[in-house]
């Protein structure tokens, strides 16, 4: 019956979106209870040709596959924020949560996961199946919490490069 729309920028996270739109329910529930009230039900029936369906999250779909693009990781570091439950790799054994990250600047090559090099303010990840050929951007991951809940800069967490961030401890 009514929606309401709120722009969506490249940058932006699940969090921005929640806080961009948690203001507009109760006016929206308002309007649409005096509608029905009314009488008036002119409902906007939903285009299925322009729907996407997605099966029920679990906790399998927060996992970072280090052979995906880094493009596509930074949109699920995105999407996966608080206070949803993050992205997550494991490093060392521990499980850790990639609260912000970006797409490099350089292309790097190796294998996929690799703590690879500091870039700006962050480190570098090898992502991408096509990074052992070295034309791939990495993951820069920018900021992490730990096992512990504590969040800290993710130059703190990864102080030496070597290592590989996997999908398992």
């Amino acid at each position: 019956m009514l929606q309401r729309a709120v722009p969506v920028g490249p940058d932006d996270t699940a969090t921005d979106l929640f806080h961009r739109t948690v203001d507009l329910i109760a006016p929206i529930v308002t309007e649409s209870l005096a509608l029905i009230a009314s009488g008036r039900t002119d409902w906007t029936p939903q285009d299925r040709s322009k729907a996407s369906f997605f099966h029920k999250r679990s906790i399998e779909d927060s996992e970072i596959d280090w052979n995906w693009p880094a493009e596509d990781i930074a949109r699920l570091v995105r999407a996966q924020s608080d206070p949803y439950p993050n992205a997550f790799t494991h490093y060392n054994g521990a499980r850790v949560r990639v609260l912000k990250a970006s797409v490099s600047t350089g292309r790097y090559g190796g294998t996929p996961g690799r703590v690879f090099i500091r870039e700006g303010d962050g480190v570098v990840i090898v992502a991408g199946a096509e990074a052992r050929k070295g034309r791939s951007h990495g993951l820069v991951i920018e900021r992490v919490r730990t096992e512990d809940g504590t969040d800290l800069p993710a130059t703190e967490l990864f102080r030496t490069m070597g290592g590989y961030l996997t999908r398992r401890p």
